[in-house]
């Protein structure tokens, strides 16, 4: 094997139009204070017709007619960028009197980045790393990654179909974009994100999802929701079928909300009168807001805020007999989450409907009202499996992309990193599981 078949493979230079010198000698040059290793080439061919007019080419009608020389970036070897100092043959067509140049696969028309880097580039782009260091990497500009990005972006067009199952979520996303937050939504079966919109308000959503066809909407069984009020006229305008399902997940954290408020409220009247009980009730937050059967009933250990033994049961006991409200509240929000975790949905009602026989503090009474107002859709909750689960993993993976890049001005260029980030990165989990075991069935 010669020298030159040995750089197309080593390069992943498919275009046999092109031919190197065998040589192994690769200098070194500046260009605009960068130093780069730079291999020469040449590109040639005959040509079937003339890329003007289109005459065929018999009888030496196109000629070849000198080499233009141009520097395609091919990417890296021993972490310095390579050119490729490639001679391009220029043809002059005797029908027409033009002139045109040599093609090839290695990059686009008037492209001095090879396809190999922009393919670095996409690769990078699905990982969470700022673009500018996506540059530094592959020896580009930002702006040339930001190309790249919406490039990429456009040729992931959105869904025009609907699955039977959707979650629907809000994001902070940038500062200047419509509202405050953003939308998005993903099919609860597969996990892809269906679409990210600038906008989660009421009519910006309506208008949205009436594009979709209405045989589309009307095949939608479950939405999958927070407690976000607006959602519920969207859903019911848009998707007449869908029951509405709200995440389990933000019913426990609106009761833990309540009990977190109350048990402020009674450590604040305790900050000067009893310091001693301030300080636990103020350090010993999470064991109160900890569920009652997960409560180490065994295990007594020394504490430094307690005299003698103590598990964790004998601790919250002390905590919530502090106050009376407390240990009513306490024990009312307990009943509710184990409801919860048991998926049963008529002793939740129940003891929603017993905690109405009890005096609370407003804004407890207004938590457990405004669980009875979605009674209906957090009944569908504990009745069915469907969670908000795949799409508050997407929203934590959007917020690690744009902690990575120090934020985003640009709407569009966030939505398309999400885009790529989703779709990108889940056909490469794909084939890295895929080829994991491949290996480990030829191990065996």
């Amino acid at each position: 094997m010669t020298y030159a078949s040995s750089i197309h493979q080593l390069l992943s230079i498919e275009d046999k139009n092109i031919t190197f010198n065998d040589t192994l000698v690769l200098p070194t040059v500046t260009i605009k204070d960068k130093t780069y290793r730079q291999l020469s080439g040449t590109l040639s061919y005959t040509p079937s017709c003339c890329e003007k007019c289109g005459v065929q080419n018999n009888h030496h009608t196109v000629i070849k007619y000198g080499f233009k020389t141009i520097r395609l970036l091919l990417g890296d070897i021993n972490f310095s960028p390579l050119l490729l100092q490639l001679k391009k043959q220029r043809f002059l067509c005797k029908a027409c009197g033009e002139t045109f140049i040599a093609t090839t696969t290695l990059a686009d028309k008037n492209c001095h980045i090879s396809h190999i880097v922009k393919r670095k580039i996409i690769d990078l782009l699905t990982e969470e790393m700022a673009m500018s260091t996506i540059a530094k990497h592959t020896f580009v500009s930002p702006h040339t990654v930001i190309r790249v990005l919406r490039r990429t972006a456009k040729t992931f067009m959105t869904h025009c179909h609907l699955p039977e199952t959707i979650c629907i979520d809000e994001f902070k996303s940038v500062q200047n974009c419509v509202g405050k937050m953003s939308f998005i939504f993903c099919d609860a079966q597969t996990h892809d994100i269906i679409d990210v919109l600038e906008s989660r308000k009421q009519q910006d959503l309506i208008d949205y999802f009436l594009r979709f066809d209405a045989s589309e909407r009307l095949r939608v069984k479950f939405v999958v929701m927070d407690m976000y009020k607006p959602y519920i006229k969207v859903i019911q305008t848009c998707f007449p079928n869908a029951n509405i399902i709200i995440d389990k997940f933000h019913v426990v954290q609106h009761l833990n909300r309540a009990l977190n408020r109350l048990r402020v409220e009674i450590m604040n009247t305790y900050r000067y009168s009893r310091p001693t009980d301030y300080r636990k009730l103020k350090q010993l937050w999470q064991l109160v807001l900890k569920n009652r059967e997960n409560l180490d009933v065994e295990r007594f250990e020394t504490h430094r805020l307690f005299d003698g033994l103590m598990t964790e049961k004998m601790i919250v006991d002390y905590l919530v007999d502090l106050s009376p409200q407390l240990s009513r509240v306490h024990h009312i929000i307990n009943n509710l989450k184990f409801d919860i975790a048991s998926n049963d949905s008529q002793q939740f009602i129940d003891d929603l409907n017993a905690s109405k026989s009890y005096q609370l503090r407003q804004y407890v009474r207004t938590s457990l009202n405004s669980l009875m107002y979605y009674i209906d859709e957090i009944r569908l909750s504990l009745e069915y499996r469907y969670t908000n689960g795949p799409i508050e993993g997407l929203n934590n993976r959007i917020k690690n992309i744009k902690r990575s890049g120090y934020g985003y001005r640009n709407f569009y260029n966030l939505r398309a990193r999400i885009l790529i980030v989703n779709r990108l990165f889940k056909n490469k989990k794909t084939d890295n599981e895929e080829h994991s075991s491949l290996s480990a069935n030829k191990v065996a």
